[in-house]
């Protein structure tokens, strides 16, 4: 069985381009300097710290994103009022949703308003790391976070039981003919789990997605800054395997 956070992480770069923040309640800011280590970003300092200044943009657009493994998970919204679906703990006067899982590993991922952050003076960003690498004041496995996504909202969930289901209610107080599984004010709760799954439900402010640069050094070429990305491969024993390497190699993988 594959590792519910390697699974995540390189599920949802395949399907975002972006990488996936973890845990997802970790909290991530442009400029930030850290190490990917087995697909983890761990802080060690800030493009600040290190007296590099940055330039940045925020794009405010309020979007949203509503990804699904739709060949392995289904969802059932319920209203109050409305009959429950077979075997289900809801109750007729009882909201919630309803989430059954039919793969090993199945994703659901849900966010509101997205804000992106991002930096927009790279070309002197790299010049002043270069400058630093030479003067061996910079690690070479150092990489920067260029790019956060920013949600008012999100509610993901990481499954990896096959036939397994999750309920989650909805507080008593709340009559909506519409319910969003980022909604705060639901006050959804868990009411029945079969199986085993990692639940973030309706949180706030996170970044869940991000995208980072390091260093590259040819054999022909000079030393610059490259995007980060995430491949994955089957090992011999079929455990998915996280690998840390450029962005423009991976395309090479398509």
């Amino acid at each position: 069985m594959v590792n519910p956070s390697k699974f995540y992480l390189s599920h949802m770069h395949t399907q975002t381009k972006y990488r996936a923040t973890w845990d997802p309640t970790k909290q991530l800011k442009i400029g930030y300097i850290g190490k990917l280590e087995n697909g983890v970003l761990n802080i060690y300092s800030s493009l600040g710290k290190e007296g590099i200044a940055i330039e940045s943009s925020v794009e405010e657009n309020g979007s949203s994103m509503d990804y699904t493994s739709h060949d392995s998970v289904s969802i059932t919204a319920k209203i109050s009022g409305t009959a429950p679906a077979a075997g289900s703990v809801l109750s007729e006067t009882d909201a919630g949703f309803s989430f059954e899982f039919s793969g090993d590993n199945s994703i659901v991922f849900q966010t509101g308003n997205h804000r992106t952050h991002q930096l927009i003076n790279l070309a002197e960003i790299e010049e002043a790391i270069l400058e630093k690498y030479r003067e061996g004041n910079w690690a070479k496995d150092w990489v920067i976070v260029t790019e956060v996504i920013e949600v008012d909202a999100a509610t993901i969930i990481i499954s990896n039981s096959s036939n397994g289901r999750l309920e989650l209610k909805a507080s008593a107080s709340i009559g909506l003919n519409k319910m969003t599984l980022t909604d705060a004010a639901l006050n959804l709760s868990v009411a029945r789990e079969q199986g085993s799954t990692l639940k973030y439900i309706a949180q706030n402010g996170l970044t869940p997605l991000y995208r980072v640069m390091g260093l590259r050094s040819p054999w022909l070429g000079n030393t610059h800054l490259t995007t980060k990305g995430v491949a994955k491969k089957q090992g011999l024993d079929k455990r998915l395997i996280l690998l840390e390497h450029d962005e423009s190699w991976n395309q090479t993988l398509a």
